[in-house]
């Protein structure tokens, strides 16, 4: 999903408007309860190195792009980014 976004925000109508999702039928609709940990964390591994190359191609002028979270909040690309490593840090610290 952020993959996606963070795609989509270089070259879609601007401000792009962030899809909200339900997180827990996400997660339970892709079967992740069912695979061995190996699986996810290959998935998970592979999933944010591919992340880490297009963040490394962003121009400046991409990384200020408007998004739309809903409720009229407007923030940058810059910020979704930050926030989505924030998230990451998060979950890494927990399970820890």
């Amino acid at each position: 999903m952020n993959l996606e976004r963070f795609i989509k925000i270089q070259y879609d109508v601007s401000p792009y408007v962030v899809s909200t999702y339900d997180q827990v039928q996400w997660v339970e609709l892709q079967g992740y309860q069912k695979m061995p940990i190996e699986e996810i964390l290959l998935f998970w591994t592979s999933l944010n190195k591919k992340i880490v190359v297009v963040l490394e191609n962003l121009s400046e002028q991409a990384l200020s792009r408007p998004c739309e979270m809903g409720q009229q909040q407007e923030v940058t690309l810059k910020w979704l980014i930050q926030d989505y490593l924030d998230h990451l840090e998060h979950h890494v610290k927990k399970h820890l």
